[in-house]
């Protein structure tokens, strides 16, 4: 092993100093004095001789991060940004603390950004929020990544859930179906009561800016959803494969400024297919309509609508057309909380049966300005009515239709200091309870939500 007090072998290195070619002579340094003299080197914008240097540091120690940093910056002086990002990587790796890992990933950064990588960019910078020293350098770096973020024409975000619940099939709470106005009581089959299990959903969306303009971006975009169910109890006739659902959605937005910049409208084009059981459910497309309006400092208004179209593929003559829209203010805190409220309805026109319906949804929530322990709190309440004009059951048409009454809330906990590359847990607990004049559709569902999203 080679010792830190062993000396290096540098040929014309006095030469170079002192500027005479005509002769050189082997001089004899340490690796203080030649790691100092690397340094000194960069700052002078003399990067062959910083890089010359620092592969005698790497004779001695082929690990040694500072070596490998001098490099990175060496070669970024001569605008070799692609090599320097390796070298820098390298610098990373081998880094000893914090401090140099930081430097390192940061270095990293800068020279991808240089080479228009900007991916490449964000990547380290998630990496240098894990190690920046304090609170001010970690802001600062993700600051830096938002801008990236901003020039980068390409964008993606991944979460994924696990959440064990006590009814994954939306099952009814009873073993009896009655129907309010029908003196006939039918029992449900074990596939229709509440089944306990777990649902893991994980989705993947992506866009890339096609088109940009002053005050105006075009953005195509792709989305993946899966969701798989497992049943903890499976019963006859039913699997959690049966339950189990996919999207694929392509499409296309553009964002544009209003009359000022407190406006930004949206509007967006999609289509797709939605599986269910394996098998296609339906196609879609999609157009929507935003607005958001900063009224003040802290106060957001929005409101938006849209309209989709479904064809049915699983053959059963259930078309449909479905109507929206939503409106919806968020308010913010001098201590960093923030309350939104919003409200929104879809009506639902089909030919299918048990299809057409109308549903008016409102939400408030609350997001704390601070943490509580080692997490950020956000709280849900909401309540929702949905209306089929009719519905069958059998043979049975009920008078006056189905009607549901939902109310629901939920708690979410976000650990940030124990996240990763800006990757942060949450747990959210969640409860709803519905109830209807057809007894199959009263239903109370509990969860837990073991989730993974960006923190920015």
């Amino acid at each position: 092993m080679v010792h830190r007090n062993a000396r290096i072998l540098l040929g014309a290195c006095l030469a170079l100093f002192s500027g005479v070619v005509a002769s050189a002579e082997t001089v004899q340094i340490g690796l203080a004095e030649a790691d100092a003299l690397a340094g000194q080197a960069l700052v002078e914008n003399r990067p062959k001789l910083a890089y010359d240097l620092s592969k005698g540091l790497l004779v001695a120690d082929s690990k040694n991060p500072r070596a490998h940093y001098f490099q990175a910056l060496a070669l970024a002086q001569v605008k070799a940004y692609g090599a320097a990002e390796k070298k820098a990587a390298k610098a990373y790796w081998h880094a000893e603390n914090d401090g140099q890992r930081y430097q390192a990933a940061n270095l990293a950064a800068q020279v991808s950004f240089a080479d228009q990588r900007l991916t490449g960019s964000q990547f380290w910078l998630r990496r240098a929020v894990d190690h920046a020293p304090n609170d001010v350098a970690r802001a600062e770096t993700i600051s830096a990544f938002q801008r990236v973020r901003a020039r980068n024409p390409l964008r993606f975000d991944f979460r994924l859930s696990v959440t064990p619940s006590d009814n994954v099939n939306n099952g009814s709470s009873s073993p009896l179906n009655v129907i309010d106005g029908v003196p006939v009581v039918g029992t449900l089959s074990p596939s229709a009561q509440a089944l306990s299990g777990v649902i893991t959903t994980a989705q993947f969306r992506s866009s890339y800016r096609v088109a940009a303009s002053t005050g105006r971006e075009t953005r195509l975009k792709a989305r993946l959803n899966a969701r798989r169910i497992d049943i903890s109890d499976p019963v006859a006739g039913l699997s959690g494969s049966d339950l189990s659902s996919t999207t694929v959605e392509f499409g296309l937005s553009q964002y544009q400024r209003g009359s000022s910049e407190a406006v930004t409208w949206k509007f967006d084009l999609d289509g797709g297919r939605v599986w269910y059981g394996g098998d296609p459910l339906y196609d879609f497309a999609r157009l929507g309509v935003e607005r958001h309006q900063r009224l003040a400092d802290r106060v957001m208004l929005s409101f938006g609508a849209n309209a989709e179209e479904q064809q049915d593929e699983a053959n059963r003559g259930a078309d449909a057309t479905l109507l929206g829209g939503f409106a919806a203010i968020g308010l913010g805190f001098s201590d960093g909380g923030r309350l939104g409220l919003r409200v929104q309805y879809r009506d639902t026109d089909s030919a299918g049966v048990n299809r057409a319906s109308h549903q008016w949804t409102g939400i408030a929530s609350y997001q704390m300005g601070r943490a509580i322990g080692p997490a950020m709190m956000e709280l849900s309440l909401g309540a929702s009515t949905l209306d089929f004009s009719q519905y069958r059951v059998g043979f049975i048409n009920v008078p006056g239709g189905r009607k549901d009454e939902s109310v629901f809330g939920g708690v979410t906990a976000t650990f940030k200091d124990i996240g990763y590359m800006g990757f942060v847990p949450t747990v959210s607990v969640t409860s709803e309870k519905s109830s209807s004049n057809i007894s199959r559709f009263d239903v109370a569902e509990t969860s837990v939500t073991l989730g993974i999203r960006s923190e920015f």
